[in-house]
């Protein structure tokens, strides 16, 4: 029967373990538990200007009334996408940390105790013994990679662009969740505004209807212009019972948007459409030039491609010598066998000679990696074109839209209270009343999306230029780009 106790102890980036009691697990954010050294974290945030990371925050739902700023602050600190792209950027930067830990010598310690009981064994003379017998042996070795013809070197700078590229795409994201909050957010000012627009239909079809049947008792109107009332209230009924429906499902999406259950009650504090917006002036070269400059979806590219690159050098690393310091301190004892306490120390030297052209093909995958990031990056590159100037020209749009409809809207429904005094008079039809009053339920509607089009088109704007980060999405957009 055989019983051994062990431990082992590696430091630098190495392993812990001992047959002590395992203490209560701790928080795995604390720095005592683990270090950053390296301070890579630091280096993530310090990418990311205007950007929190969420684990730091309690992300509460603010009292009262949600204005579209508090909204997307919210969806910045809980929406899952936003949670998952931080954990992903602060994995990279772990890497990073990697990278740079291999600088440093690695230092370990082992050691073991064992007892043999009732076994035969071979003493120092060769004669066989059944005593029992103790082991004990223990060493400390350290072991350091001097140089290694750019291997390192290649993979910290291998790092530290994929730690860009992960910065960036997390700027990407929160700018994503950001436009996706604007439009949950004016979908629900919409929503709300349509379900008022159909109850004011309603209530003007039925107003309409007790003016016919009152006509027809007097003898005025006939049946068929009640029964036309009629059909047009109990459309306008069903119109509002839609659109209550659609209000209830755009406060759900929101919720949602921000990291809320769907049956989370929100009251919202929007900001009124000016009365007047601005004329876009900014030359199309500009704007282009400055996303081209911003956006953070096309430096995640150009940083995944220059990590490529580095890679490259990383895959021809592999087949070059290396120089390594090693030394050791190593003590053994066993029962009937001398007892060995020596030194070691040497510099080493590792030449790959042959490997079975591994190396070869290492360095064309990276290559052709190389390649197809950078294929990438230029289709990024014409994307971004491509957004600009259908954003610009869906925000040119959207002006002139707010502008047309102010104005439809004042005529169709000065012709919705004239066709219904006439009606009411006995000179119009109910033909008249009926198809103003579907044109002024028309004109509220289209004056309504337009005005949720104005706003998010400014969204989508901004997004596209690579201006939509922090909690205020549209700051700087009141006037021309």
């Amino acid at each position: 029967m055989r019983m051994t106790r062990k431990f082992t102890l590696t430091l630098f980036g190495a392993t812990f373990a001992a047959t002590l009691a395992a203490p209560a697990l701790a928080d795995p954010k604390s720095d005592l538990v683990d270090p950053d050294v390296f301070r890579t974290r630091a280096s993530l945030e310090h990418r990311l200007p205007g950007l929190t990371d969420p684990a730091d925050r309690t992300c509460a739902l603010p009292p009262g009334a949600l204005s579209l700023r508090q909204a997307v602050d919210l969806a910045l600190c809980r929406n899952p996408s936003t949670r998952s792209a931080w954990a992903a950027a602060q994995q990279q930067a772990a890497v990073l940390g990697t990278a740079d830990s291999a600088y440093l010598p690695v230092i370990a310690a082992t050691g073991s105790r064992s007892r043999t009981y009732d076994g035969t064994h071979t003493d120092a003379t060769g004669a066989i013994e059944s005593n029992s017998q103790t082991a004990r042996d223990a060493a400390l070795t350290l072991s350091w990679t001097l140089y290694d013809f750019g291997g390192r070197e290649a993979k910290l700078s291998s790092a530290r662009h994929s730690l860009d590229a992960a910065a960036a795409t997390l700027n990407s994201v929160s700018q994503q969740i950001a436009v996706a909050v604007v439009q949950a957010y004016y979908g629900v000012v919409a929503a709300d505004a349509l379900l008022v627009s159909a109850q004011t239909t309603e209530a003007t079809d039925d107003h309409s209807l007790e003016i016919a049947r009152a006509l027809r008792g007097g003898g005025v109107a006939t049946l068929a212009d009640v029964l036309q009332a009629e059909t047009a209230y109990d459309q306008a009924v069903l119109a509002r019972v839609q659109a209550g429906a659609a209000a209830k499902t755009a406060r759900g999406s929101l919720s949602v948007v921000i990291g809320s259950p769907a049956d989370q009650p929100l009251k919202l504090e929007p900001d009124a459409v000016p009365a007047v917006v601005p004329a876009l002036t900014a030359r199309m070269a500009d704007l282009m030039a400055e996303a081209m400059r911003q956006r953070p979806d096309l430096a995640a590219a150009r940083s995944q491609r220059d990590a490529a690159a580095a890679d490259v050098s990383v895959a021809r690393a592999v087949g070059r010598p290396s120089i390594s310091f090693q030394g050791g301190r190593f003590i053994a004892d066993a029962s009937g066998v001398p007892n060995q306490n020596y030194n070691q120390i040497g510099v080493y030297v590792t030449v790959p000679i042959f490997s079975g052209f591994g190396v070869d093909y290492g360095v064309r995958q990276a290559q052709a990696t190389l390649a197809a990031r950078e294929a990438s990056a230029e289709q990024v590159r014409l994307t971004v074109s491509q957004d600009v100037w259908n954003a610009y020209y869906s925000l040119d749009s959207a002006n002139q839209q707010l502008t047309a409809t102010a104005s439809l809207t004042r005529a169709a429904e000065d012709n919705e209270q004239v066709a219904l005094g006439r009606y009411q008079s006995g000179v119009g039809t109910i033909l008249d009343v009926l198809t103003a009053q579907a044109g002024a339920a028309t004109a509220r509607q289209l004056r309504i999306n337009a005005e949720l089009s104005w706003q998010v088109s400014r969204a989508q704007l901004a997004l596209a230029l690579g201006r939509l980060s922090g909690a205020e999405p549209l700051a700087g957009l009141e006037v021309a780009p």
